[in-house]
């Protein structure tokens, strides 16, 4: 008589998230158990980005169809893939337990596309003061990342063309210290190279998209506001790569003024 044991333990290292009031997981492992034939086991992509899934098991009297741990498996969004079938020994005793970790986006192979010029993350004919700049000293250490000085209420655009992943914009609080960084209202959108752009600081309710939606590059996608970790109202923006630990921001090159400039700096305005 053949016997299994099922178990899970699953643990995750998220960047983003499609997560809605704790209902819905990005990544749903499941399994098919063909009565002593065999053992197809799967992940379900509920996001609309890719993510990386890393299973291994712990088999009895099973040999799996690869080897094991199964790593790096990219499950593309909104699609169910195979990651592993387990064929029992016949006439033996067998089980099983798993264990899997999933990372957003395709951690062992984005290339970002460093010569792509974004567009200034604002209305065409708008110009604005870049308040804080690339490693700068009061919240962008170590990072990539530009802060625009920009009243609140004012029209933020896609500087990439991309999928929108996450959105959160029911925060209506901020203060100048990291104590506010969870309070930021942001959009995250998913490039085809596999980066993710990051909006943060708009107004409460300020997005005018939603998860799963595609944008132009130049598209309008909320109003800036001063929400979280925030001196003053500002747009922030960064461009990320995903990886097991953490995302990791990327410098990136704008279009300004006929030119593609690689580093804007403190203190510079510029025109879209």
């Amino acid at each position: 008589m053949f016997m299994r044991l099922i178990g899970a333990i699953v643990s995750a290292l998220l960047a983003y998230s499609t997560v809605t009031n704790g209902q819905v997981k990005p990544i749903e492992i499941s399994y098919v158990d063909y009565k002593g034939s065999g053992v197809v086991v799967s992940a379900q992509n509920n996001s609309f980005c890719p993510y990386t899934v890393v299973i291994n098991f712990d088999l009895l009297n099973m040999e799996p169809s690869a080897k094991l741990p199964v790593r790096k498996v990219v499950v593309p969004a909104k699609k169910k893939t195979v990651l592993v079938r387990l064929t029992p020994i016949p006439g033996q005793r067998y089980n099983y337990k798993y264990e899997y970790h999933y990372y957003v986006g395709n951690v062992d192979d984005t290339k970002p596309n460093t010569d792509f010029a974004y567009s200034l993350p604002f209305e065409e004919g708008k110009e604005y003061t870049v308040m804080q700049g690339n490693n700068g000293l009061f919240s962008h250490v170590n990072k990539q990342a530009l802060d625009f000085s920009m009243p609140e209420n004012s029209v933020v655009c896609a500087a990439r063309a991309g999928v929108v992943v996450e959105v959160k914009q029911d925060s209506n609080s901020g203060c100048p210290d990291a104590s506010c960084k969870d309070l930021g209202n942001y959009i995250v959108i998913y490039h085809e190279d596999g980066s993710f752009a990051t909006y943060y600081h708009f107004r409460q309710n300020g997005s005018k998209v939603q998860p799963g939606q595609q944008v132009a590059q130049g598209e309008p996608i909320g109003f800036s506001g001063n929400t979280g970790w925030s001196s003053a109202p500002h747009l922030h923006f960064e461009v990320d790569v995903p990886g097991e630990a953490d995302k990791t921001s990327i410098p990136v090159k704008f279009a300004v003024a006929g030119q593609t400039l690689s580093d804007l700096q403190k203190g510079t305005s510029y025109k879209r």
